[in-house]
């Protein structure tokens, strides 16, 4: 499997969203769509609770390609509200989720499934049928984002008057406040190198010490990279990574 491939089969992993609100998590789960590669496709949202019971395996997954999965080929298919499925219901979707057909990828549906409550409270008292239990308990965790990652997600917005900048700021005015006072220099340097250093470290972390990926994920030269790896003292993890790219 070439590496181009294999980051296309990770990012069309399902994933499972939880906590914040249903609107939160719906806006995450756009963006997630919005940089996939089956960003091309429709992004479609299983409303379970605007649709009657009895309606729901019809509307899931429907007759003559008009289900939302069948809409959802080639996109991202969002199911919120989990625990609404009826528990026949739960051992269809269970054994979609378990046997999807391996399809080309502007075939595949990327799912995405949410609910308020997380992990834990839904195996425990989420009602849920076996395979769909089975299927919510081996999620690894790097595949389930809850509340916090949910806001980090949201805060890679590009307004200007919000995003990151604005989780920054209260702590990068403290920050700079002190050394002002404190008569310090280079706090352009300081303040960028505070934070370059994690991004760098969790980038090679994700990619497993491979500083091509690294540099792709973080947009930068692979000699940049390399640079910066040398000025901030980071330690390149060896665990994945390959002869002549450290």
């Amino acid at each position: 499997m070439g590496e181009q491939t294999a980051r296309e089969v990770r990012a069309m992993r399902p994933l499972f969203l939880y906590g914040a609100s249903s609107q939160e998590r719906l806006d995450v789960a756009q963006r997630i769509h919005a940089h996939s590669p089956c960003s091309e496709g429709a992004f479609v949202v299983a409303g379970l609770t605007a649709v009657p019971r009895a309606l729901r395996e019809e509307r899931l997954f429907g007759t003559a390609g008009n289900g939302w999965l069948e809409q959802a080929r080639g996109g991202t298919l969002l199911l919120d509200e989990l625990d609404c499925l009826c528990p026949e219901l739960q051992k269809r979707f269970a054994a979609f989720l378990a046997h999807r057909p391996q399809v080309k990828r502007e075939e595949a549906v990327r799912i995405v499934v949410a609910s308020r409550h997380d992990q834990a409270t839904l195996l425990r008292h989420g009602g849920l049928e076996d395979g769909l239990k089975h299927w919510l308990a081996s999620l690894p965790v790097a595949q389930c984002l809850g509340p916090d990652r949910l806001r980090a997600v949201r805060a890679l917005s590009s307004d200007r008057n919000g995003g990151l900048a604005a989780m920054f700021e209260p702590v990068m005015r403290s920050y700079v406040r002190a050394g002002l006072e404190a008569g310090g220099c280079n706090l352009h340097g300081s303040v960028v190198g505070a934070v370059e250093r994690p991004l760098i470290t969790m980038a090679l972390h994700h990619t497993g010490g491979n500083q091509l990926r690294a540099a792709s994920l973080l947009g930068l030269n692979r000699n940049t990279l390399r640079k910066r790896i040398k000025e901030l003292h980071i330690i390149v993890p060896r665990s994945g990574s390959r002869s002549g790219e450290r």
